[in-house]
């Protein structure tokens, strides 16, 4: 369990620093921001996920488990962030501008799963 909590912070604080770098655009081309870090929302969880399952063959159950503990372990760390601070968000906001996006964790968790799966069974391999 502790391996699982260590990448999805990981995943968070990844996406975290990227943002932070590139967080001029935020006030130049707001759009280009936030399709910058989707971008790095999707890179950094194909590499978690990639070194997570390293020495295994993922089942599509724990790769929805693990896409969807990696999914919450990401919000509950952002909403103290942003229910707070200079960047207050109400709960709807946070979520219809931010939150959702983090759906796509256990959407490329589940996808790698469903590739390496069909991969194997087309190789006969399991």
């Amino acid at each position: 369990m502790g391996k699982l909590i260590s990448f999805g912070f990981l995943l968070w604080i990844t996406v975290f620093i990227a943002s932070f770098i590139i967080f001029p655009l935020k006030e130049t081309n707001p759009p280009f921001f936030e399709t910058l870090v989707t971008i790095f929302l999707c890179l950094f969880t194909v590499l978690a996920t990639v070194i997570y399952f390293k020495n295994s063959i993922p089942d599509v159950k724990k790769a929805i488990t693990v896409g969807l503990i990696w999914m919450i372990i990401n919000i509950v760390i952002d909403l103290p962030l942003f229910s707070f601070g200079p960047m207050k968000k109400s709960l709807y906001d946070y979520f219809t501008d931010i939150g959702f996006t983090y759906l796509i964790i256990p959407v490329i968790t589940t996808g790698m799963a469903i590739v390496i799966k069909n991969a194997l069974k087309n190789l006969n391999l399991k």
